[in-house]
């Protein structure tokens, strides 16, 4: 049995509904096929089936799912789905249910049940967090969603707040991984040479970005326990890309990136950003990372701590390329330098990964070449 988990959207994602879907129990999928549709503040996603074989959906359209949630499972070409409500263990410990009118007599397969909201717990994870935060009562709070559910979206007019409450959400999961996660930090001021010259020399289009993407691909190659998630290092490179929207941010994955050229590191991350600048990323598009890289390079920002957002074990951040004063051998010059620094999951690596990935990264910007 093959699960199908709900894929990380953004940095900040706690919960999302799912909106509708798009096969029946039973029904026979192939690897790939859309087969639920799923919305949250940013946008509508379509999930894709990670293998062919007997769909049975674990959730009801309408409900809302936390992350790391199973929307369903697939087994092998003609097993039978079992509706997960309908267990005995299920029975047992299962909140109140409200069954859609137009379902009620279809029979047991095509029974989907939705828990009930209780007025005292109908916020949301995050709604929930941000009303402790700030002394909001949800009894006097006014839900948007179906059964008056409250999302973190319904607290902003309730702050003065003029935005839809999603920086509030965001630092709640921050918080969560800072609070979960040992982390290691390790940081230094690199020569940004090679990388200097390496974007003189590049084609229009290509980006700082790319050129940091691409090193920092190889260098993974000298560090390769930072590449992956807590428990399974991979062998293949998907960066997660850190971009700014209007919505928040979101970390679409260039995938395969050290195997690809310079070239396809540009196009593919021109095509990535501007998705989720438009509100249209896509569900494929935000699965996967390996490592996160944040650059806040176009800022007048040198240094700054970034926090793990698991699974991943690494998180690379990236200050701003710039000339400075250096001496070498005893000679004072003007060198191009950057700040560079890994943070690490503790779980999963340890500071001489990140010195030696540094090393590795380092090497790579003295040799970046298309």
């Amino acid at each position: 049995m093959i699960q199908v988990p709900l894929p990380q959207l953004s940095l900040a994602m706690e919960e999302v509904k799912v909106a509708r879907w798009l096969v029946t129990d039973g029904q026979l999928v192939q690897t790939g096929q859309p087969i639920v549709e799923i919305e949250t503040d940013k946008a509508m996603s379509e999930v894709e089936a990670p293998a062919a074989g007997t769909i049975r959906r674990l959730v009801a359209e309408g409900e809302f799912v936390s992350a790391e949630s199973v929307l369903a499972e697939i087994g092998e070409v003609g097993a039978s789905p079992v509706p997960s409500a309908m267990t005995s263990a299920s029975v047992a410990v299962a909140p109140p249910m409200v069954i859609s009118q137009e379902l009620q007599g279809a029979g047991v397969a095509g029974l989907v049940a939705t828990p009930a909201v209780d007025r005292k717990h109908r916020g949301s994870p995050a709604a929930r967090r941000i009303a402790r935060e700030r002394g909001v009562d949800l009894e006097h709070a006014r839900g948007t969603m179906p059964a008056g559910r409250i999302t973190a979206r319904d607290l902003a007019g309730m702050s003065g707040d003029t935005k839809p409450s999603l920086r509030a959400a965001v630092v709640a999961h921050l918080a969560a991984s800072w609070r979960e996660i040992p982390h290691i930090h390790v940081g230094g001021e690199l020569d940004g040479t090679g990388l200097a010259a390496a974007k003189r020399a590049a084609p229009p289009g290509v980006t700082l970005t790319d050129l940091l993407v691409l090193a920092t691909a190889r260098a993974l190659r000298e560090a390769p326990e930072l590449n992956g998630t807590l428990g399974a290092v991979s062998h293949r490179v998907n960066v997660a890309l850190a971009v700014a929207t209007h919505n928040g941010v979101v970390a679409p994955v260039i995938r395969k990136a050290n195997e690809l050229s310079l070239l396809d590191i540009a196009r593919e991350r021109a095509r990535l950003v501007a998705a989720a600048r438009a509100g249209r990323p896509d569900s494929r598009d935000l699965a996967g990372g390996t490592i996160t890289v944040t650059n806040l390079g176009a800022c007048p920002v040198d240094f700054f701590v970034p926090i793990v957002s698991g699974p991943q074990i690494a998180m690379l951040a990236i200050g701003r390329l710039i000339e400075r004063p250096f001496a070498v051998n005893g000679v004072i010059g003007v060198r191009h330098q950057i700040w560079m620094n890994v943070a690490i999951d503790h779980r999963g690596a340890d500071g001489v990964s990140g010195a030696r990935f540094l090393a590795a990264l380092q090497r790579s910007l003295h040799d970046l070449s298309p």
